[in-house]
């Protein structure tokens, strides 16, 4: 008995020498995977940037006199696209507005160890209640020399939109169309104007001239399409936000279009159409989380709980926060 126990401790031990030098190869193979998400520095973040879009400056926030820095963290996807975007600091009156900006951003792909990889990091926005000013006065002044320019009027209005002055902006592009008949740029600006005062007859027959002379690219057709909506007309919104996906297929008007289309679809009862225009909508890129929160939403709608809850079980990966909203939807249906 004591021959047989010490040979099987020899060969236990031979056996464990023999395996050893596999195993290291084995650990060796197994390099650790790159991370699937990095971190960016702000400034490492904003330099990869190949698409920039500035904040309308809120016009509450302009009256109130309220300036200062709001800072946003985003994510992006592996091809570079926003995916998600939230206020960590600035005044409550100007967080929105920087918020739907950093939405529109776009950057260079990171790459890590040959692999896509999403990146967290911030951008900032500066909003600074003097930042019009001076082109407003440059302006006044080219006018004053050449007061018959439908450009300059067109182009002072812009500056007073941007600048909050929305009563002003409307004075320079009527000046503007006074001058120039068929300035469709005119009338397209006028048009946005009106719809963000609520006059939304005179921002659809405004709209409509721009498409009359000629303006037919999907900006016209995507504000177009807006002002249907919350009229109700919904047979015209469908039909201008389709003219924006045939266009131009941009990722942005994209990605604001396919939800109109869906929606007016729901209300219409139109569930399969809806989910139809939403999943498009999805495959606009990788993790358009908000499209599974309304594919949710419309499953819910057409009575169909389990798609509902698997989009909800998707969005848990994706996004817990957006999933959250989708769950206290679903529950208040119950």
């Amino acid at each position: 008995m004591k021959f047989t126990i010490r040979s099987l401790m020899l060969t236990s031990i031979a056996l464990s020498l023999s395996l050893a030098p596999s195993a290291k190869a084995q650990e060796s193979e197994h390099k650790p995977e790159p991370p699937k998400i990095i971190r960016k520095s702000g400034g490492v973040l904003q330099g990869s940037a190949t698409r920039r879009v500035e904040p309308v400056y809120p016009p509450l926030a302009k009256a109130a006199r309220i300036s200062g820095s709001v800072v946003i963290e985003v994510t992006a996807d592996e091809e570079g696209n926003v995916i998600s975007a939230r206020a960590i600091s600035g005044h409550p009156l100007l967080k929105d507005a920087a918020v739907s900006a950093a939405k529109r951003w776009r950057f260079t792909p990171t790459i890590l160890s040959g692999v896509p990889v999403k990146v967290i990091g911030t951008l900032t926005f500066n909003f600074n209640l003097g930042d019009y000013y001076n082109e407003i006065e440059d302006l006044k002044a080219q006018i004053a020399v050449d007061p018959n320019s439908a450009e300059l009027y067109y182009k002072l209005g812009l500056a007073y939109y941007f600048d909050g002055d929305n009563n002003k902006a409307k004075e320079s592009y009527t000046e503007a169309i006074r001058l120039k008949p068929d300035y469709a740029d005119a009338y397209y600006q006028m048009g946005c104007l009106y719809n963000r005062f609520g006059t939304f007859e005179l921002a659809i027959e405004a709209l409509q001239k721009s498409l009359s002379l000629n303006r037919g690219d999907a900006d016209v057709y995507l504000e177009l399409s807006e002002v249907y909506f919350k009229t109700n007309r919904v047979d015209d919104e469908l039909e201008a936000a389709r003219q924006v996906l045939i266009r131009n297929p941009d990722f942005h008007q994209s990605d604001r279009s396919y939800p109109l289309i869906g929606l007016v679809l729901t209300k219409q009862g139109r569930y399969g159409e809806a989910i139809q225009a939403l999943k498009e909508g999805a495959r606009l890129g990788p993790n358009q989380a908000h499209f599974h929160l309304y594919l949710g939403m419309t499953y819910d709608a057409a009575g169909d709980r389990d798609s509902a809850m698997r989009e909800y079980e998707y969005l848990k990966e994706k996004s817990p926060e957006i999933a959250q909203r989708l769950l206290n939807v679903l529950n208040k249906k119950q």
